[in-house]
């Protein structure tokens, strides 16, 4: 469930919105900076109906009080699931998900930032239909699910680790202002082919909003591959 006022009213929420997260997010790391402890980083190839599309280099660190995660995207194709841009979350120590800004290359949505607050987060989107605020539900299991990012699906599995939620989620994807309800499912192990090697990796199965994500992670949870068919999107793990 969410609620939602255009803009007018809401432009100097808008602004004040952006301008405090944007503050916060200031300490998220750069890609390849030092400092904190080092969760997980690498590169992951974008792939749309099989053909690669576009990279996504990304970091996740901990300082011990917050886990700040920070991800560059580059695609040659503009298409649904493919996100252009510099995405970053800052989470608590259970991984839910406190602050959020999303920066996209180009295309009509020029940002949206979000702000969590007890039990509801606070999206502010502006785009070259003009600026809007939209508020979701934040449960326990709120999960920050960006279309073409492939390492925030690390982040669902440590909030999922950590009992946050079990195994109900409530995903929400910020460029599209939207929020359902989902499942996680573990459907054990399995051989999964990456990069001509094949290793032995979890699958889960995440499922709602009439969509299927379905991931394989090691067994330190980095995760290796992500689908979701119904857009022919897919990332795979460079080695």
């Amino acid at each position: 469930m969410s609620l939602e006022r255009t803009a007018g009213s809401w432009t100097g929420v808008v602004r004040s919105l952006a301008v405090t997260a944007a503050g916060c997010l200031a300490a998220a790391p750069a890609l390849h900076a030092q400092g904190g402890e080092e969760l997980d980083a690498g590169t992951y190839e974008i792939l749309l109906n099989g053909e690669l599309v576009g990279l996504e280099r990304f970091v996740v660190q901990s300082d011990g009080d917050v886990v700040r995660a920070a991800a560059r995207a580059t695609s040659s194709r503009d298409a649904a699931g493919i996100v252009s841009g510099e995405v970053r979350l800052l989470l608590d120590q259970s991984y839910r998900p406190d602050r959020y800004e999303l920066k996209p290359s180009g295309g009509s949505l020029g940002s949206v930032v979000g702000l969590r607050r007890a039990n509801r987060l606070r999206m502010a989107t502006e785009s070259e239909e003009g600026e809007r605020v939209k508020e979701f539900v934040a449960p326990d299991g709120l999960v920050i699910l960006e279309r073409g990012f492939a390492h925030h699906y690390f982040l669902l599995l440590r909030l999922v680790r950590e009992g946050a939620g079990g195994r109900q989620l409530s995903l929400v994807v910020p460029s599209e202002g939207r929020q359902f309800r989902a499942t996680i499912r573990d459907e054990g192990e399995e051989a999964v082919p990456v990069h001509g090697e094949t290793v032995t990796a979890r699958r889960y199965v995440v499922e709602g909003g009439g969509e299927t994500h379905t991931l394989w992670a090691s067994a330190d949870g980095r995760v290796l591959r992500v689908e979701i068919p119904t857009l022919g999107w897919a990332a795979r793990r460079r080695p």
